[in-house]
């Protein structure tokens, strides 16, 4: 052996596998008396990282701190009650080691999921509210005067077949019947006086 090897210097890369010598100091073909010192870059294998916690961040934040952490994010939006744009789960989970540059999925909410409003208009309130809370539907009621019987449903807000997010309210308008006075008794009047009070 021309040349003594006294430091080996263990580093991550990205290019060669571990164990391989990716460099060495002095470089090939340098002068060095015999017995001299030749340091050389040993491979441990790609650089790995571990993923960071983002549940509960902002979309934004989220990716931001993962791209700091030198993975990249992709993000896929889901229905959920957490406020739009939070991250409600990550795969792999926090703490994981990941060669740099891998993925990491985060699932962000996009609101709470949008369901099918059924048409209620013209049934009685009792079975409209049936139907719509079964739906998971809140329910508003308002009565007006209507030609309608009494309790039929006249009119909704969103209207029926429509999407709507689960939860929400949906606003009735439910008739009170048609109106009506009470009748003056005319008999023993004379005509003209029986129209005059009608």
């Amino acid at each position: 052996m021309l040349f003594r090897s006294s430091k080996v210097r263990r580093v991550a890369n990205n290019d060669q596998p571990a164990g391989i010598v990716f460099e060495q100091s002095p470089i090939e073909g340098t002068g060095l008396a015999k017995g001299g010192i030749v340091t050389i870059l040993v491979s441990t294998g790609k650089k790995t990282v571990a993923v960071p916690n983002v549940v509960g961040q902002q979309l934004t934040d989220a990716v931001a701190a993962l791209t700091r952490a030198g993975l990249d994010a992709k993000s896929v939006g889901v229905p959920s009650e957490k406020p739009s744009g939070t991250v409600v789960a990550q795969d792999p989970r926090p703490g994981t080691s990941l060669i740099e540059g891998a993925s990491v999925r985060i699932n962000f909410s996009s609101g709470p999921k949008q369901v099918a409003v059924p048409p209620v208009v013209g049934l009685d309130y009792s079975t409209a509210l049936q139907q719509l809370q079964a739906a998971g539907f809140a329910v508003a009621r308002s009565d007006v005067d209507s030609d309608t019987p009494a309790g039929t449903v006249t009119g909704q807000v969103p209207a029926g077949s429509s999407t709507a997010a689960k939860g929400s309210t949906i606003s009735l308008t439910v008739s009170k019947g048609p109106q009506t006075t009470a009748l003056p008794d005319v008999t023993g009047q004379s005509e003209a006086d029986a129209r005059a009070t009608l």
